[in-house]
């Protein structure tokens, strides 16, 4: 009987063990996905500054009627593809 509990105990402290371990590492690297999105995101953020009038400045040139109209006409000439007729 006491051999069987001393057996269960080791068991289950090397499975402890072995799941503290795990733990541990799983840990370390949810910390450097962490780091990386938090680097990621600083760079985004500063990248949408940059960005925003710019794309704001296109929003209002492209919301012009005579743009919007000429746009389809002009994409196809600039890849060379002809007006498709029905």
């Amino acid at each position: 009987m006491v051999a069987t509990t001393w057996r269960a105990f080791r068991q289950m402290s090397r499975r402890g063990s072995e799941l503290s371990g795990y733990a541990t590492a799983e840990a370390l690297e949810l910390a450097r996905l962490t780091e990386q999105l938090n680097q990621h995101g600083f760079e985004l953020e500063h990248t949408a500054t940059d960005l925003g009038p710019k794309l704001e400045q296109i929003s209002l040139f492209l919301q012009q009627p005579l743009v919007g109209v000429a746009l389809p006409w002009v994409l196809r000439r600039l890849l060379a593809r002809p007006y498709r007729r029905r």
